[in-house]
């Protein structure tokens, strides 16, 4: 009687598969959601890989999956589509029940952004610790996977992924289910209010396992610090998994940030990304970013003729991918200015005192983001179109910029419609990310003069950068941090 149920997992994939072809969405999501409820997580695995690729499409863009990044909130099939990928939904269920049984997925090292790509063919661990205990040896250019870590990061490649979709599909970013599924998943995993909900489903199915992707060099409550390794690690010295019992209650948390994080800003050359990791060039790196702002918005350099090429990946970001990394940074800065005020004006001393999630807050945009936003925004004012699309890269990098508009203080202008005052305590925060602020704005005004003015959409760009840069404080707090 053993054999029958051997063969049961693949005799469900292949009615699912059939099935898949014939009938409409909302029946298969509600026949879908009862195999989850009824099935056991071991039938369940040899589903789960071909599901993800079902609704997210295929990593190479053959497949389009349920073309979520062009399903309208018109449309019929779009709150059918949200309902079973919500944090809450089957689909979640699924990733918790198959979590609790610590199976592992493969993802091909080919599909990660050029620079996690190139380290890890050149036997390069990089300094993520997402990517720490995940490669496989001999080299089989695969990532050993947990299903929730394997289902953030299909559904974030499924943003940059390739794709052919049918015509008359195109509408509103904001508006797809795509976008929506990203503010969702944020506002859950990475709340500004209370804490990370538990898996509603660990009633059910026992405790869900939570790997910690922090490693023990890299303490919690030294996220504010910086390796002072000055070797590179090899690929084959990967550290062990930290099981920090205080760690484990925000590693979802964390994962889906480092993913977002790695997926969407990592496009550059593997010589800039060992540059960003290494202490031992940080002066050279300072140089090197300076001279690329000297060059931003120059006619591209013929192969092989310049630093700015050599060094850049390829890359050019759809408008879309810009609006969500846009979404990304506005929910960062609600979710960092959400730290309590005790722990703001706490001494490093008493971090420890805090929770997992408030250091989380303290730390999010030092450790995970800044370098990386920086570099991106650095490559699209760089290559980007001079044409109004460019409004996109220009609101993402207004909103890095202007932290003290997501604090969920209400009255952010006066009265009389002048700029409020620039608080204070946005100072280190401007100082810290001065580059962003000088360079990034040098770069804007070199785009500014190459551009017709004359359009209204680009005459509007230039007020909107006017408008930021006039708030009063700001430029005092500007000159006194390129003072230090």
């Amino acid at each position: 009687m053993a054999a029958p149920a051997l063969q049961q997992p693949s005799y469900l994939l292949a009615n699912l598969k059939a099935d898949w072809t014939i009938k409409p969405l909302h029946q298969r999501c509600n026949e879908m959601s009862k195999i989850i409820d009824d099935f056991p997580a071991k039938e369940l695995h040899a589903i789960f890989p071909w599901l993800v690729e079902s609704v997210f499409g295929s990593l190479d863009g053959i497949l389009s999956g349920w073309n979520l990044r062009y399903l309208q909130a018109r449309m019929a099939e779009y709150n059918i589509a949200v309902d079973f990928l919500g944090p809450s939904g089957p689909m979640m269920k699924l990733v918790y029940k198959l979590q609790a049984e610590e199976y592992k997925y493969e993802f091909p090292v080919s599909y990660l952004p050029g620079p996690i790509k190139s380290s890890i063919q050149a036997g390069v661990l990089p300094d993520c610790p997402l990517f720490h205990n995940k490669i496989q040896f001999p080299m089989s250019g695969l990532l050993l996977l947990n299903p929730f870590e394997y289902y953030m990061f299909n559904f974030a490649s499924s943003l940059i992924a390739p794709k052919n979709y049918p015509p008359g599909q195109h509408g509103s970013c904001s508006d797809s289910a795509y976008f929506v599924l990203v503010d969702t998943y944020l506002k859950y995993f990475l709340p500004t209010e209370g804490n990370v909900p538990p898996s509603p489903f660990s009633d059910t199915m026992g405790t869900v396992a939570s790997p910690a992707p922090r490693s023990p060099s890299v303490p919690y409550v030294g996220y504010g610090g910086h390796s002072t390794s000055l070797l590179k690690r090899h690929i084959t010295h990967q550290p062990s998994v930290n099981a920090d019992p205080a760690a484990q209650e925000i590693w979802r948390s964390e994962t889906l940030l480092q993913v977002f994080v790695e997926m969407w800003l990592h496009h550059y050359s593997l010589e800039m990304y060992q540059k960003l990791q290494s202490p031992q060039v940080k002066l050279a790196l300072l140089q090197y970013r300076l001279s690329m702002s000297s060059m931003l918005c120059q006619p591209p350099a013929p192969p092989g003729s310049g630093t700015l090429h050599t060094y850049q990946e390829p890359f050019m970001p759809s408008e879309e991918h810009v609006l969500v990394v846009r979404l990304l940074v506005k929910h960062l800065h609600a979710f960092s200015s959400s730290l309590k005020q005790e722990s703001i004006f706490s001494s490093p001393s008493t971090h420890s005192h805090s929770s997992p999630l408030e250091e989380l807050k303290r730390w999010v945009f030092t450790r995970f983001v800044q370098q990386k936003l920086y570099v991106f925004l650095q490559h699209c004012f760089g290559h980007w179109p001079l044409d109004a699309s460019f409004r996109a890269v220009l609101e993402t990098w207004l909103s890095y910029i202007q932290p003290w508009r997501y604090t969920g203080e209400k009255n952010n202008t006066q009265a009389d419609g002048q700029n409020r005052t620039v608080p204070d305590k946005w100072a280190s925060f401007v100082q810290e990310n001065l580059l962003v602020y000088t360079k990034l704005f040098q770069g804007f005004l070199n785009r500014a003069m190459r551009t017709d003015l004359v359009n209204a959409k680009s005459a509007l760009m230039v007020f909107r950068v006017a408008k930021v840069f006039v708030q009063p404080n700001l430029s005092e707090m500007i000159q006194k941090g390129d003072g230090l």
